[in-house]
């Protein structure tokens, strides 16, 4: 809002990309989640109030892996 001066942008927020968001562990500001998978299934609750199974957790990290850069994840695994 303050760039804009528009009402409509008041709660308006940019989001961080999730390129590379697999190479970014530990997650949240206070670094509680170690992995990828507890940090998709925390925000499935926190954001859906959903419990995920094995299956969706899985399948939405390799999504998640999936965005990372080829190059950088050779690095972040030496």
């Amino acid at each position: 809002m303050e760039v804009t001066k528009e009402d409509y942008d008041e709660f308006v927020f940019k989001v961080p990309s999730l390129r590379n968001v697999a190479l970014t562990a530990p997650y949240f500001h206070d670094g509680t989640q170690k992995t990828l998978e507890q940090t998709v299934q925390k925000m499935a609750w926190l954001q859906l109030g959903k419990k995920l199974s094995a299956e969706e957790t899985s399948n939405l990290t390799a999504f998640l892996r999936a965005l990372s850069d080829k190059k950088r994840s050779v690095v972040a695994a030496k």
